[in-house]
C-alpha cells in the first residue's frame, strides 16, 4: 500500500510541475493581454465603420427579399434563351454509332460550308477546324459535335454576310475525361479569324450575336487591312452557353 501511495504522489507531483511548466511557456510565448488589445482595437475600428453590434433593418430585408425573388423570376425567363441545347443534326441517336455518324456528320459539313463558299469565291478551311484524328468514344464525339455546331452557325453568318472569307477556326482541346468544366455556366469556345469588307463583318457579328440558339461573342478584336479601312480582320471567340441552375453562381477563387 505504501507503495502504491508513494507512486501516486510522484505521478501527482510531475502533472503539477508539468503543468505549471506549460502554462510559464505559453505565457512567455503568448502575451494575452496584447491579444486582448489588438481585438479591441479591431473591434473598434469595425464599430466606426458601422461594421459591428449592426444587423439589417426590417426595410432593408424586405427590399433584399424582393430583389432576390425579382432577379429569380428574370433568371427562369432567361434561362431558355441563353442555354444552349445540342439539336439532333449534330447529335448521335440512340443505337446509332458515334463514330459513323460523326463521319457523316462532318461531310456533311464539308459539303455545305466549304464547297458553297468556295462555289461564292469564299475561303473556308477545308477541315472547319476540326482535329486530325477523330475523337473515340461517345462523351467525345458530342463534345467535338457541338464545337462543329457552333462553326456551323458562325461559318453560315459568315458567308451569308458576304465575308471574303473565314481563315481560320480552332476548336478547344478535347478535355480529359473527370476534368469536365463545371459550375453554374460552362461554355463551348471555338475561335475564328475571318475578313471582308466592314459592313460584311458587321452584319456577320451582328447575326451571330443576336441568332438563335445563342452565341455569346468574346475576345473580339477588329484590325484593318489596308490603309483605306475598305477591309476589316475580326478575331473572335463564339461562346456557347450552357447553365446549370443547380450550380453555385459564386466560384471559389482557384489558388
Amino acid at each position: 500500500m505504501d507503495r502504491d501511495l508513494r507512486r501516486l504522489l510522484l505521478v501527482g507531483a510531475g502533472l503539477l510541475v508539468a503543468l505549471f511548466t506549460g502554462r510559464a511557456l505559453i505565457s512567455a510565448l503568448y502575451d494575452e493581454g496584447d491579444a486582448v488589445r489588438q481585438a479591441t482595437a479591431l473591434r473598434a475600428k469595425l464599430r466606426t465603420g458601422g461594421e459591428a453590434d449592426s444587423r439589417p433593418s426590417r426595410p432593408d430585408m424586405a427590399a433584399a427579399a424582393a430583389l432576390r425573388d425579382e432577379l429569380t423570376v428574370e433568371l427562369q425567363a432567361l434561362l431558355p434563351t441563353l442555354s444552349y441545347s445540342q439539336p439532333p443534326e449534330f447529335s448521335v441517336g440512340p443505337g446509332e454509332s458515334a463514330d459513323l455518324r460523326y463521319i457523316e456528320i462532318v461531310r456533311r459539313e464539308q459539303e455545305k460550308l466549304v464547297k458553297e463558299g468556295a462555289f461564292h469565291g469564299q475561303s473556308v478551311p477545308t477541315n472547319l477546324g476540326l482535329p486530325e484524328l477523330n475523337p473515340t468514344g461517345l462523351e467525345d464525339v458530342l463534345r467535338t459535335l457541338r464545337s462543329l455546331h457552333v462553326v456551323h452557325l458562325v461559318v453560315t453568318a459568315a458567308l451569308q454576310s458576304g465575308v471574303d472569307a473565314v481563315d481560320e477556326i480552332r476548336l478547344p482541346a478535347v478535355t480529359r475525361k473527370g476534368r469536365a468544366e463545371t459550375g453554374f455556366v460552362r461554355g463551348q469556345r471555338v475561335e475564328f479569324e475571318l475578313h471582308g469588307s466592314p459592313a460584311a463583318v458587321r452584319r456577320t457579328l451582328l447575326a451571330i450575336a443576336g441568332g438563335t440558339p445563342y452565341l455569346a461573342l468574346d475576345d473580339l478584336r477588329l484590325e484593318s487591312q489596308d490603309d483605306d479601312g475598305s477591309k476589316v480582320r475580326a478575331k473572335f471567340t463564339a461562346v456557347a452557353l450552357t447553365i446549370d441552375p443547380e450550380q453555385p453562381v459564386l466560384q471559389e477563387a482557384q489558388g
